[in-house]
C-alpha cells in the first residue's frame, strides 16, 4: 500500500483516521507509528535512522506525517501507558518521571520529530498538525484526501468532519457498535480521552514544562503544507 498516515502515539490521528473511516478510505491507507506503537513490553530499541525512511517512503508511497505539541503528546502517552496499555508495561512512575524516562521519555519524541521534520522539508511527505484540525477541521481532510488522490465530493467531506466531532466519536466509543478495535476501551480507559489543545498546562508542574521546553525549545509545531513537487 502506497498511502500511509504516520504520527507518534497519541498525536491525535484518531481523529483524522475515523473521519477517512466515514468517507470509506480507512482501509486503503496504512495507519502505523513508523515503528513506535508502544504495544510490546519487551521495549524494542527505538529506530531513527532518516536514511532507511528516504528509501522506505520513497515514491510512489505517499505519507502524511500528523504533528501534535509534544507537551500534549507526552502527557496523553502517559495516560495511554498506565491506562490501556498498563497490562504490557506495568509502568509505576508519575507523570514527572514519565517525561524524563530513558524508553518512554521526551528525548526520544524529539527526536521521532526532527526525523519526521527533516523528511517534510525534503518534500517525502505532507505535514499536517493537530492543531491545525481544531482551526479548521475539514480544510486539512480536504489536504489529506488531495494529497492521497481520493475525489470525494465538497459534501461529503463537510459530512464526515461534521460526523467525526469530539462528542460523537466518545459515544460511537461507549457504544461499542464500532467495527474497528481502535476505537474501543482497553483496559477500561477511553481511546477518545479529551481532545484538546495546551491541556499539558493543567497537569505538569512549572519545573516539568520547564524541562519538556529546554528540550523542544518551547515550539508549537507550525501549519504543514504540501512540498513535493507536482502536489
Amino acid at each position: 500500500m502506497h498511502r500511509h498516515f504516520i504520527s507518534y502515539p497519541k498525536s491525535g490521528r484518531s481523529w483524522v483516521r475515523f473521519a477517512l473511516t466515514v468517507l470509506g478510505h480507512g482501509h486503503e491507507i496504512a495507519f502505523h507509528h513508523d515503528g513506535f506503537e508502544f504495544n510490546d513490553g519487551s521495549l524494542p530499541a527505538h529506530n531513527f535512522d532518516i536514511g532507511a525512511r528516504r528509501l522506505q517512503y520513497a515514491p510512489p508511497c505517499r505519507p502524511v506525517y500528523l504533528a501534535r505539541d509534544p507537551r500534549d503528546i507526552i502527557v496523553s502517552l502517559y495516560h495511554q501507558v498506565t491506562g490501556r496499555f498498563r497490562d504490557f508495561f506495568d509502568y509505576r512512575g508519575d507523570l514527572s518521571a514519565f517525561i524524563r524516562d530513558e524508553y518512554f521519555g521526551a528525548h526520544n519524541l524529539h527526536r521521532f520529530q526532527q526525523m519526521w521534520e527533516q523528511l517534510c522539508k525534503e518534500g517525502l511527505a505532507l505535514k499536517i498538525t493537530y492543531e491545525e484540525c481544531h482551526a479548521d477541521f475539514e480544510a486539512v481532510l480536504r489536504r489529506v484526501l488531495d494529497y492521497h488522490g481520493f475525489d470525494d465530493t465538497a459534501e461529503a467531506i463537510g459530512e464526515a468532519a461534521h460526523i467525526s466531532s469530539f462528542e460523537n466519536m466518545q459515544q460511537v466509543e461507549r457504544s461499542g457498535a464500532f467495527p474497528e478495535p481502535w476505537l474501543r476501551p482497553r483496559n477500561g480507559a477511553p481511546k477518545v480521552r479529551r481532545g484538546r489543545v495546551g491541556g499539558y498546562l493543567e497537569v505538569l508542574s512549572d519545573c516539568d514544562i520547564a524541562y519538556l521546553e529546554a528540550i523542544f525549545g518551547g515550539e508549537r509545531p507550525e501549519p504543514g503544507a504540501v512540498t513535493r513537487a507536482g502536489m
